[in-house]
């Protein structure tokens, strides 16, 4: 569901169980139709993985890249990209939410 942080129209969500293929994938359909950021979490196997896409027009406000770098080590991992694209994990499942809470603290800045 999308909500507005703070100027930004935002989809933050935790989808449950999921590796980053199926994440990228929601967050490709996402994108279609939808202008704002993306900031999709799930677990699989013991692993968080977590997907950021940022419409075009909104990268000189947020980087997905730099989205993933802030809450990747909230999970006890890492990861990056593109400014409109990125992608990370870690290995700590149980801090999946905080770091979901994370990125929504970063948009409302």
């Amino acid at each position: 569901k999308a909500q507005n942080v703070g100027s930004l129209a935002a989809i933050i969500e935790n989808l449950g169980s999921g590796d980053g293929d199926y994440l990228q994938s929601v967050a490709d359909n996402l994108k279609a139709d939808f202008k704002g950021v993306v900031v999709l979490g799930a677990t699989s196997n013991g692993a968080v993985a977590l997907v950021a896409t940022v419409s075009p027009e909104l990268t000189k406000q947020v980087q997905a890249g730099k989205l993933i770098q802030a809450i990747a080590p909230i999970v006890g991992g890492k990861g990056g990209g593109r400014p409109d694209n990125a992608r990370g994990g870690g290995k700590d499942v149980s801090r999946l939410d905080e770091a979901l809470g994370k990125a929504v603290q970063l948009l409302k800045k």
